[in-house]
């Protein structure tokens, strides 16, 4: 089985979860249309239900795909909704330092990955749904990392990561600090917030996990609280930099010198605040800017009532930290906590 066929069972049996009479519908750019209709006959073969795949570019549709099963087939009892995310190592870089990116072209930030995600309030999504990356071909550290990942007993994974996100949930933590070479940085975690991960179930009780990185933890950071420092590996503007930051009261006062990230700041103020903070076995993402919805205990009625705390910037910049941190802890009664040592979770 080659690797295009063995991710594309993981997606749609072990994070999908798809079941007899799930309408599941695809969004792709062009570039992986191919992988998109493995996904499709796999699908079929379980859903017994025409699968559309919607092929996308710049944010708009270009042409839509069905692919029906044999007759006589099931009608549609649910729907499913999948998200090929391409991470193409030379997508923009390089190609981008050549052009004036602005503040207001959100299809090349976007394309950057620097667009935050949407401030989406009143509503959820009601049926199972999931974002993967596609790499390119020749990317082999990025597929073998997803071969190790998809080698795994995902579903022991999934209870895992449920059960790290519960005791955090469960600890009343307020304040954090992110200690390791080159790194001293604390932050703020609001009482009104949650860690969420990969693990979503909907208000039917049907469970399912939304990315291949669904043993990552994400929470909020009070973007008026982050002071220190840390060293990250960042992509700016499409090129590849190692950067240090240095906050105060909340605000980016300091970074290395870099033009690429001058100018990407230049475009929001709240880009130089913290706006969510993202764990995982060997991996720690601080992200600067908009901050997540899906953290919040109770969503507000409108935008206007987000608590202070809530990052609400358009953009947002992905700093990886050194993989080898400890992460400390501070509940509520000033009790510590020691969540991971050397990268890794303690529990």
């Amino acid at each position: 089985m080659d690797r295009y066929e063995n991710y594309a069972n993981t997606i749609v049996k072990d994070l999908l979860s798809l079941r007899v009479g799930d309408a599941l519908s695809i969004n792709t750019d062009e570039r992986d249309v191919d992988f998109a209709k493995t996904i499709a006959r796999i699908a079929l073969a379980v859903t017994d239900v025409t699968v559309k795949i919607v092929v996308i570019e710049k944010g708009k549709p270009l042409q839509v795909l069905e692919f029906d099963p044999q007759p006589p087939a099931h009608l549609p009892t649910g729907y499913a909704m999948l998200r090929l995310s391409h991470k193409g190592k030379r997508n923009l870089e390089g190609k981008i330092l050549d052009i004036v990116v602005e503040p207001t072209d959100m299809g090349a930030i976007q394309k950057l990955g620097h667009l935050a995600e949407p401030v989406v309030l009143g509503r959820r999504i009601a049926v199972p749904w999931c974002v993967v990356d596609v790499f390119d071909e020749d990317d082999l550290e990025a597929w073998q990392a997803l071969e190790r990942k998809i080698s795994y007993n995902i579903s022991n994974l999934g209870l895992v990561s449920e059960y790290r996100m519960q005791r955090l949930n469960e600890s009343e933590i307020v304040r954090m600090r992110i200690a390791g070479e080159g790194t001293d940085f604390t932050f703020d975690v609001p009482e009104e917030t949650l860690f969420y991960g990969g693990n979503q179930e909907l208000a039917s009780g049907r469970q399912f996990l939304s990315s291949m990185d669904f043993d990552r933890l994400s929470f909020l950071a009070d973007r008026k609280s982050a002071g220190g420092f840390f060293t990250a590996d960042v992509v700016v503007l499409g090129k590849r930099q190692k950067v240090r930051f240095e906050f105060e009261d909340g605000y980016l006062v300091s970074h290395s010198p870099s033009p690429e990230l001058d100018r990407l700041l230049s475009f929001d103020e709240n880009l130089k605040r913290v706006g969510f903070i993202s764990l995982m076995d060997n991996e720690i993402i601080v992200n600067l800017g908009g901050a997540v919805t899906d953290a919040l205990r109770v969503l507000p009625p409108n935008e206007e009532e987000l608590p202070e705390f809530f990052n609400t910037s358009l953009y947002t910049l992905r700093c990886v930290l050194p993989s080898d941190c400890d992460v400390e802890a501070t509940d509520i009664r000033g009790i510590g906590l020691n969540l991971m040592t050397d990268g890794l979770f303690t529990e």
